[in-house]
Order: C-alpha cells, then structure tokens, then sequence
C-alpha cells in the first residue's frame, strides 16, 4: 500500500511539474509583443467584431461574413476577451496558450497510459520544449485548439482500449472531442484519431475489438457535435456563407489546393525542422522501438504512437495547400516515441550508446557557435531591415546562455553525466525560449506588428477624416489596434471613385502593390500624406491633392 501512495505522489508530483514547467513558458510573456501578420492580427479581428457587435453566430471580418474558419475559435477569444474585460494581444493569445499547456499535459497522461508516467513526463517536456509547438503556442492560431481535442480523444480511444469497463463511454466520449476538433479547424480533428484507431486495430488483427466500438452512436455523437457548431452559423450565414466554409475552405482546399500548394513530400522535410531540437534522438528512438518490438506488452504502445504519427502525416501529406502549422498534431506523438527512449536512458533500461552521445556532442558544439554568433546578430538584421533598431543586450543575454548551455552539454556527456544532460537540455531550451518570447522577439515589433496603421486610422477618423480602404487591406486586421471596427471598402471599379472628388476630407489607406491600380482609377491627383514600412510591406495613406486639408 505504501508503495502505491508513494507511486501516485510520484506521478502526481510529475503531473504538477509538467503544468507548472508549460504554464510558466506559454503564459508568462503572452502580452510582451505585439500580434504578428499575418494571421494573428485578422483571427484576432474577427473575435474583436464579435465580442463588440454580440454577434456571435456569423464571424465577420471588417463587418462581412468570414468564411475561412468556422466560429468555435472566434468564440473562444472572444469568451478571452470578455473574461478579462480587455481586447489585446494577451487575452487574443490566451486561449492558445491554455490549449498548449493542456496539450503538454495531456500527452503525459496518453504516454502514462501507453509507456508508464516516465515516458509519458519526458514526452510531455519534450513537446513544450519543441520549436513549432513552442512557436504556436504563442501565437494565435487554431491548430493548437484543434490538437488539444485530438489529444483528449486519442486519450479516451486509448482508456477505452485498455480498459472493459466503462470501453463504449470511453469511446463516446473521444467521438465528442472529435466533434470539437472538427467544429475548431476541420475533419482533421475526427481523422487523425480514428483513422489511428481502425489502422491500429486492422494492422494488430484485432477485429473483434473492432466491432465492439460503439460505431452508430459514436458517429451520432460526432454529427450532433459538428451540427451544433457549425449549424447556426451556416443558418443564419445563408448558402453563399455554408458552401464555402464547408466546401470550398474545406474540399477544395484539400483536394484542389487554394493557396500554399506545395508537393507531396514538403511535410517529410519539414517535419524535423518542427520537431528541433528533438529530432536530433529521433533516429536512436526508432532503433530502441524496433528492439522493444519483441513481446506484445512493448510492441503495442510504440505500434499505436507510429500509426498516429504516420497517419497524421499521410493524411496532411495528400492535401494540396500545405503549411507547416497543420502537422503539430503530428508532434506530440513524435515527442511520445523520443520521450520513450530519453526515459529508458535517463532511468538505464537503455544504454547511452553514440545514438545518444554523438547528438549531445552535435547539440553543444552547435549551440556553443551559435552562442557566439547570437550578439552579431542585430548588424545582420539591420542589412535586411534598415530602420529597425535593435538593444544588444536581450542578444548577448541569449548567446550567454547558448554558451553556458553548449559548455555544460559537452562535459557532463564526456563525464557521462547522463541525468545532468538530459535536465540541461531540457531547462536551456526553457529558458531559450523563455529569454526569446520575453526579450528577443518583441524587438521586432516594428516589422511584425501593424499597430502604427491601426492607430493612425483610428486618430485619422478622430479628426473627422472619412478614410476608406483599398486592394484587400482590411483583410489583414488593420484594425485590431483601434477602436473601430469596420473600415469602408473601395471596390476596383473607375465609377466607385467619385467621392474623391466631392468629400472634403478623404484618405485611402492601402498597400504599395495596389497604389498603380488606384491610382488608374482614381483619375485625380494624389498626394501621400503618411507612409510606413513594416517588415517587406509598405502601407500608404493617399489623399487627393485639390484637397488642402493634411492629417
């Protein structure tokens, strides 16, 4: 008995750490830089109109339907924003990074139930610590929402697997989250669960488990979920608004491609970028998989984490338009497969072979040049971004620690400190990312973060100016940094120019590629009273020259 307790405080203890290790890294520095183009001020638009307007049913963009995305993660920034009585870039990231820490502990509990609670700690470090998942979850997306509810399915399929009792609630209840996941992004969120499952099962020969599930009611439950969140919507949007969310955004998006089309293999050399710096042990986890494929007990967990992951892949692999974000569903299983080999090394069921020792090696050499390189740094990005100025000190604060770090990883590996290897890596690249979101990349605000328009559009109308926009830029969340929340449009039409001719005070805000356009069309003289680069774009605020009036 004594044990036991002791065992539960163990992986308590371990459960607690994990919140506390993804909590601090997600949600400390969520306000410390602005939103970023070009989705996280839009998506942010979105909620912005929605929580302002109560309109919650129809996401608008600019006062129109949005019908990129459906609603669940408009309804969920916005919930932030009422939550905390305040719309900015922390509480539009929020819920992000809740999903993220949830995520991280969630994968503990899947690698507890698959491997043991050591695989599962380790997997879940891992996978806060590994650079797309860090990356997204801060940022405001929806791909970290839609993993949340593919991890707490695969977690229900995986109790309902090993456990008799209660097996069809287990699986009811992981074709609810399905349904979740599909209402936040897409038929992902019901794909890569259940396609793991069916493929698991067929390929164990497990037919009889197989016909247990609870099918028809399960697959009930998943309609009833999909025809709550996106019904209303599609009502009250009207056929124009359904046929592109659920077709166009959704069919020919996968099957045709819209935008971001790339080939079939781009995930395949893409997926180790998303994974660093893990990837580097991914190669040795596989040979310590293929040995432990020896008895049914050891075989089963790694089979089931390979099949999520090569399903997940090859489902996201025969998509035309591609973007890394759509594989970090892929991530915590990769990081569950590299966390079962960090375990057994760490706790010596595995031997530090030079699968081990040469990566530690290649990390600390790499991080000790990287150390050095880092301060040098801002002279570089200034040649690419000239009226970007950067303080040395947030760079010669990370190279220190890339050093230190990259120092300590090569002599504890020779002294074959193997313990101490693993908890430095692990707290460098906490503390990397910890300096980089804090200190780091809010210094790139000024081509990042379109803040200066939105605040000049908002002091322009202030001053009684009528300023419309031009050429698709209301598109891009201009106007999260200002009290409106709609801008009129311009369309692409000579007849629709005629107010500048008779409106006193008129600006036209707009980006460089579209001023010929304009400009052809306008047929009058125009001036630029305010212009501003950010990052490789510039944004103009064009005013007719017979008007005398300057903002």
């Amino acid at each position: 008995m004594a044990t036991m307790a002791t065992k539960r405080q163990w992986v308590g203890a371990m459960f607690l750490f994990c919140l506390v290790f993804s909590g601090t890294l997600f949600l400390t520095n969520l306000g410390k830089r602005d939103l970023w183009s070009p989705d996280e001020p839009r998506y942010s638009q979105v909620a912005k109109e929605m929580a302002l307007g109560h309109d919650y049913l129809v996401p608008r963009l600019n006062g129109r339907a949005y019908t990129q995305k459906p609603p669940f993660f408009f309804w969920l920034v916005a919930g932030s924003y009422k939550l905390f009585h305040r719309i900015d870039a922390f509480t539009a990231r929020f819920p992000v990074a809740l999903a993220a820490v949830l995520c991280v502990l969630m994968t503990f509990l899947i690698g507890k139930r698959l491997f043991g609670p050591w695989t599962g700690f380790f997997g879940a470090l891992l996978l806060a610590t590994a650079s797309e998942f860090f990356w997204l979850a801060n940022r405001v997306n929806l791909d970290t929402v839609m993993t949340l509810f593919i991890l707490v399915s695969i977690y229900l399929i995986v109790r309902g697997l090993s456990e008799d009792r209660h097996r069809n609630l287990w699986f009811r209840l992981a074709f609810f989250f399905a349904g979740m996941g599909t209402i936040t992004k897409g038929p992902l969120g019901f794909i890569v669960p259940f396609l793991t499952l069916i493929a698991y099962l067929v390929i164990k020969g497990d037919f009889r488990t197989l016909k247990k599930i609870p099918w028809i009611s399960g697959i009930g439950i998943l309609l009833l979920v999909i025809v709550a969140g996106l019904g209303p919507s599609c009502f009250f949007g009207g056929k124009a608004y359904t046929q592109e969310l659920l077709f166009r955004q959704t069919l020919t998006r996968y099957l045709h491609g819209i935008n971001h089309k790339k080939g079939f293999f781009y995930y395949f050399y893409t997926f180790p970028e998303a994974l660093l710096p893990w990837v580097i042990f991914l190669p040795a986890a596989i040979v310590y998989g293929i040995r432990r494929n020896r008895s049914e007990e050891t075989r089963s967990p790694f089979l089931f984490v390979a099949i999520w992951a090569l399903a997940n892949l090859l489902f996201v692999s025969f998509s035309k338009s591609k973007r890394q974000l759509y594989i970090l569903s892929l991530l915590p299983a990769a990081c569950l497969f590299v966390g079962a080999y960090i375990a057994a090394v760490y706790r010596g069921e595995a031997k530090p072979t030079p699968w081990f020792r040469i990566p530690v090696y290649a990390l600390g050499i790499f991080a000790i040049v990287a150390g050095i390189a880092v301060p040098f740094a801002p002279y570089g990005i200034k040649m690419r971004f000239p009226d970007l100025t950067l303080p040395y000190s947030p760079f010669v604060l990370g190279g220190i620690l890339l050093i230190v770090a990259g120092a300590l990883l090569c002599f504890l590996n020779g002294a074959k400190k193997t313990k101490a290897v693993i908890w430095v890596m692990i707290f460098s690249f906490y503390a990397l990312f910890f300096v980089g979101t804090g200190w780091i990349l809010p210094q790139f605000n000024a081509v990042r973060s379109l803040r200066p328009v939105g605040e000049k559009i908002e002091a322009l109308k202030k001053e009684g100016y009528d300023v419309r926009a031009f050429g698709g830029l209301e598109s891009r969340g201009v106007l999260f940094y200002s009290e409106l929340a709609s801008i009129p449009v311009i369309p692409p039409a000579p007849w629709e120019m005629a107010f500048l001719k008779t409106s006193p005070k008129t600006v036209v805000v707009l980006g460089e590629r579209s001023v010929a356009d304009f400009a052809t069309m306008a047929r009058v003289p125009l001036e630029v009273v305010w212009k501003k680069r950010i990052g490789k774009r510039i944004y103009l605020f064009l005013k007719p020259k017979a008007l005398q009036d300057t903002p």
